[in-house]
């Protein structure tokens, strides 16, 4: 590493780009938060960034995209009912289109730590203020009696709540987007804005069955629906390209083949991925897709899509070949960000595993010059493992060998 002759923004770049950096770059996603001890100790991302940079590897600022906010003329309404059976917990949005409303049911663990907010900002930490109903919440899908969304008749309401933000909560994103910026700069890591939302929300919002079956009963109500997040997301990527952050990134997380198939996923989000990595390049910055499994089954296909790197590739979830096949399928059109599985090859602890799985990953993914390897690093991860992989990446990452 002492030979490096980029900056670590630099180096991730010419990556993206596949135009070969001085030594392939270790950018993992590390869960923000003082859950680890040195060297990981940190409380947000610009003391993460800074570690980072000490040990080497090559660390993003992110610019968290704002949350939705609701038309002025909304009223919101919320109440906690207690039976001898359950806890519910019920929020209105009284739009001038009608009520959306959902109940879900409060389970023990409702107000445990591990009970985060589905997004941090971007110079917060996953911590929860309240515990009421938010709209985008992990832990409402399997405790929820009534979905916000349950058919077309809703989608008119929907439209008043995904928007985005405007008075002074746009101004006060506005500076917390600049200080992170002007941080980035100082330090010369790259920039990402995280990220547009449109697939990922039929999850949050609708019975996941029910949803899937609109796939073929009804696709035009998916259409009116994803068009909803489609534009809301439209007006981020405005935003944030005003702020000039280097990348945004899209986030596929439930956009699986598993849930979609091959058609559904071609017929209702590659047009929709496509319109947003346009409109990202149009202003001259590069647009990734985050998508966490199925890369082997939508290889053949992934050519189309046109996102610069393809984000979270993970060997176990590839559900068809191996990275060999996906770098043969895609090398010539993408740049990977990705390589290496946390869930079962970090949590062994072992060296020698890590070492084969790390020593594979860039051998298979770095020939075209655009690979960034990574993983996702969460805090039930053993610390151990980190400092492993960070020794084996530097024994391999080096282009010129």
């Amino acid at each position: 590493m002492s030979n490096a002759k980029m900056s670590s923004r630099e180096r991730m770049l010419a990556a993206i780009k596949r135009e070969g950096p001085d030594h392939i770059p270790f950018s993992p996603y590390i869960f923000q938060g003082p859950w680890w001890k040195e060297p990981f100790f940190w409380c947000d991302q610009m003391e993460r960034a800074e570690r980072m940079l000490e040990l080497g590897l090559d660390p993003t600022i992110d610019i968290w995209l704002p949350d939705p906010l609701p038309h002025p003329d909304v009223q919101i309404n919320t109440w906690r009912e207690k039976t001898a059976a359950q806890v519910l917990i019920t929020k209105e949005y009284h739009t001038p289109a009608g009520v959306l409303r959902q109940t879900v049911e409060e389970t023990e663990d409702w107000c445990s730590t591990n009970h985060n907010p589905w997004q941090p900002t971007t110079f917060g930490i996953e911590k929860r203020t309240q515990y009421g109903v938010d709209l985008f919440d992990d832990h409402n899908v399997s405790r929820r009696t009534e979905p916000w969304v349950k058919g077309p008749e809703d989608l008119e309401k929907l439209r008043y709540i995904i928007r985005p933000p405007e008075g002074y909560v746009l101004d006060e994103w506005r500076m917390d987007a600049q200080r992170a910026m002007e941080f980035a700069e100082s330090y010369d890591v790259l920039t990402t804005a995280r990220r547009t939302i449109v697939g990922d929300a039929f999850q949050w919002f609708c019975d996941l069955p029910w949803f899937m079956l609109q796939l073929y009963d009804d696709p035009t109500f998916v259409q009116e629906f994803l068009a909803i997040f489609q534009d809301w997301s439209l007006k981020l990527i405005e935003l944030v390209l005003e702020v000039g952050v280097d990348l945004v990134q899209y986030r596929g997380w439930y956009e699986t083949p598993t849930y979609w198939g091959i058609a559904g996923w071609q017929q209702h989000l590659l047009p929709l991925i496509n319109e947003q990595a346009e409109l990202v390049q149009a202003a001259g910055k590069l647009h990734s897709y985050f998508l966490p499994e199925g890369h082997g089954v939508l290889g053949a296909i992934l050519n189309a899509v046109d996102s610069d790197v393809l984000q979270a590739i993970d060997p176990r979830m590839l559900h068809r070949g191996d990275l060999h096949d996906l770098f043969a399928e895609l090398g010539e059109s993408k740049s990977f960000w990705g390589g290496v599985d946390a869930e079962v090859t970090l949590e062994s602890q072992d060296p020698d595993r890590i070492n084969e799985a790390v020593k594979e990953a860039i051998e298979s993914l770095g020939a075209n010059g655009g690979l960034i390897l990574s993983a996702s690093i969460f805090k039930e991860l053993p610390q151990q493992s980190m400092l492993y992989m960070i020794e084996s990446w530097r024994k391999y990452c080096d282009m010129s060998e």
